[in-house]
């Protein structure tokens, strides 16, 4: 397969039941030439409840090998070394495992990178609402047959392809082993109700303003922890884009370049006020930002961890005004002071990618 670089193989499965391992077709979709493309196998589950198939019957896959074959033979050798592209990815892994373990034989993987197209999403576009499969392609202009594997791969694929070009969001993949303990769990509350739903809940009695408080910084520090690595992955992208093609990056440290080399970075007005969304971070002491952008360049996940306890890096869990306190410095970093929220009047410094102007 010759695919677009720095893009992802998806993986998506049509189920015959509820059951997770009764995968009766599996997909896989890449980009080539500005196009998307997929293959796709039928697989014979261990099932002869096809209740939840529109597409797939029985007969259809009465002759196809067992799902462990399958991915053992087909799709396997296609993705060692590589990204995959998956939509809530833990879900999908835990279908994948249940599927390929009824064949008595414990499910194994490479050491992947994961980008899951729902939480980059919920990342990465304001003001999402619902983040459906559905509900983020439409939101991206694209389109899929949900009842067809290889249209939602190819949607999948394409949606991170797009979401890249338009936001950009990160390149940077997670871990396999760091979705499998749950990084990517974001909890259901982070989320606003979808759009459809507020009529019915303005009937409801709002929520004591402390649990709704409570509720809103009930967050994981891994999920916060994967933020940072994702739009930290978004900071250096930024940077490499404003540099010429032929400049050898791995040759500079991570915070300065060649003074022929460098860009002018962007001016914001002392005193006005802008806003960081949801997600992005702040150092709150200078002298931490070359060991921030160290561990999370190296996916040093204990150093962040640390940093994230000791209170030395802050993430943001909704939209923030700020007020831009200085210029930017050589390293990309811009003094900034907290102006509403739980963390009012504190200062740090953010990457100037992150600010953007309030409306």
């Amino acid at each position: 397969m010759r695919r677009k670089n720095n893009s992802a193989i998806a993986i998506a499965f049509d189920k015959a039941s509820s059951d997770d391992a009764s995968i009766c077709r599996i997909a896989i979709a890449w980009i080539s030439e500005s196009k998307a493309h997929s293959m796709s196998c039928l697989v014979k589950p261990p099932t002869d409840d096809f209740s939840c198939s529109r597409k797939v019957t029985a007969s259809m896959v009465a002759h196809s090998a067992d799902f462990a074959t399958v991915w053992d033979r087909r799709i396997l050798p296609l993705l060692k070394g590589d990204v995959l592209a998956l939509y809530d990815a833990s879900r999908t892994l835990h279908a994948l495992k249940a599927s390929y373990e009824t064949s008595g034989r414990a499910f194994m993987l490479p050491e992947l990178y994961i980008r899951d197209l729902r939480f980059l999403a919920i990342t990465y576009m304001p003001g999402l609402g619902n983040d459906s499969f559905i509900s983020i392609i439409h939101r991206l202009r694209l389109s899929a047959d949900l009842d067809d594997a290889a249209s939602r791969a190819r949607a999948c694929t394409s949606a991170l392809d797009r979401l890249q070009m338009i936001y950009p969001a990160s390149g940077y993949g997670v871990p396999l082993s760091m979705v499998l303990a749950g990084a990517l769990n974001l909890p259901a509350d982070t989320l606003q109700e979808d759009t459809e739903l507020e009529n019915e809940e303005e009937e409801e009695e709002p929520a004591p303003l402390l649990e709704r408080l409570t509720n809103a910084t009930r967050f994981s520090l891994i999920p916060l922890l994967v933020i940072c690595l994702c739009l930290f992955g978004y900071y250096m992208y930024r940077q490499r884009q404003n540099e010429p093609a032929h400049v050898d990056f791995s040759s500079y440290s991570s915070t300065e370049v060649p003074k022929s080399q460098k860009k002018e970075l962007p001016r914001f007005e002392a005193g006005k006020t802008y806003t960081m969304m949801r997600g992005t971070y702040v150092v709150m002491n200078e002298k931490d930002i070359d060991l921030f952008v160290t561990a999370a360049k190296e996916h040093d996940t204990d150093k962040i961890r640390t940093m994230l306890r000791n209170g030395q890096v802050l993430v943001f869990q909704s939209a923030v005004p700020i007020e831009v306190t200085g210029d930017p410095h050589g390293n990309g970093f811009v003094p900034i002071t907290i102006k509403e929220g739980d963390h009012a009047g504190q200062s740090g410094y953010a990457a100037y990618s992150m600010i953007i102007k309030s409306k």
